[in-house]
């Protein structure tokens, strides 16, 4: 296909992109590419600084001239989040004796701010548990609840964390799974049911970049593990590099919650999309810009891309973690 012809091609998906989800991104727009057209992968994965360019020029378009687009793509896996909020709500609520035992029921992160990247996102659940139950109980009936309705085919979206309503004033007993970076989310989450019982808490900076340093050395710990895997079971470069890509995603919201602090929820950092914010707060000239471009590889290989100047990927990832653990004061 000829550039001038590609180039209308991502225009027509960027727009609808656009229009389902009030912004495209590189991550959605290949995605709906990929999936459609299998045949211009290679193409796509030597044409990234052009699909950029004309995702640029359709976010700044004025939504009014975004009708324009004549191509009729697929819907996406959209409904898919809303059908499972609606079913893990109607679920969990129906029966009188657990919705006694539901203290909050709300949803937090990515989804619970539209921020959210189709089929790659998660949806944060959150269920807090009144202090007086017997929450043995009902933490059994809420897993078997979810065994229940969350079938393969979304198992991939759905994440669940369950509170008791005492654990909420000593949150510095959890670890990388539910830090004050997670309750900071919580407290501009959607709710569901009940009261939002993160609603009056204060954070400080401080307490963000602690448990930022919780989320980073998590991800460390998990590329330590991918690595020694990978030892042992002989697997394919292209395959240690998308899961090593997702944990590199990881340490990279870390980082931008540690520089931002609690400022990191009002400027929308969500993962797993690279948003505008993260470079706002990593700056054009810091110490960090020079692995904006390992970021655009790690979402690539979450795609499913193999990018053609992405043969460093492994030894970029590894510079890109020592200099996370020099300015966060973490320990090797």
């Amino acid at each position: 296909m000829e550039e001038s012809e590609l180039r209308e091609l991502i225009r027509e998906y960027a727009m609808q992109v656009r229009l389902n989800q009030g912004e495209a991104s590189l991550t959605s727009v290949l995605k709906q590419v990929i999936a459609e057209n299998p045949a211009m992968k290679t193409q796509v994965r030597s044409s990234v600084a052009l699909i950029k360019e004309v995702i640029g020029e359709v976010n700044s378009m004025e939504e009014a001239d975004l009708s324009e687009s004549s191509t009729s793509l697929p819907v996406d896996e959209a409904s898919e989040y809303e059908m499972l909020v609606r079913l893990v709500s109607q679920k969990l609520l129906e029966s009188p004796e657990l919705k006694k035992d539901i203290k909050s029921l709300m949803i937090y992160g990515s989804y619970a701010k539209r921020l959210h990247i189709v089929g790659e996102s998660d949806i944060n659940f959150l269920i807090v548990l009144t202090a007086d139950k017997d929450s043995e109980k009902a933490i059994e009936t809420i897993s078997n609840i979810a065994e229940e309705i969350v079938t393969p085919e979304i198992a991939h979206i759905f994440d669940l964390m369950i509170l008791k309503e005492d654990d909420i004033a000593e949150l510095e007993k959890f670890g990388p799974d539910f830090t004050h970076i997670h309750a900071l989310y919580a407290k501009e989450g959607e709710l569901i049911f009940g009261e939002n019982l993160f609603s009056k808490l204060e954070f400080s900076d401080e307490q963000v970049q602690e448990s930022a340093k919780l989320l980073i050395a998590e991800a460390i710990s998990q590329i330590d593990e991918i690595i020694k895997t990978a030892k042992e079971e002989d697997l394919p470069e292209d395959e240690l590099d998308y899961l090593i890509g997702a944990s590199i995603i990881d340490i990279a919201f870390g980082l931008s919650c540690h520089k931002a602090g609690v400022k990191s929820v009002s400027m929308d950092l969500v993962k797993p999309d690279i948003h505008e914010e993260i470079l706002e707060v990593w700056g054009n000239e810091s110490e960090f810009s020079t692995f904006y471009p390992l970021l655009e590889k790690a979402h690539a290989f979450k795609l499913g891309i193999k990018l053609p100047e992405s043969d460093n990927f492994m030894a970029t990832s590894v510079e890109f973690i020592k200099k996370v653990i020099e300015y966060t004061g973490l320990q090797e």
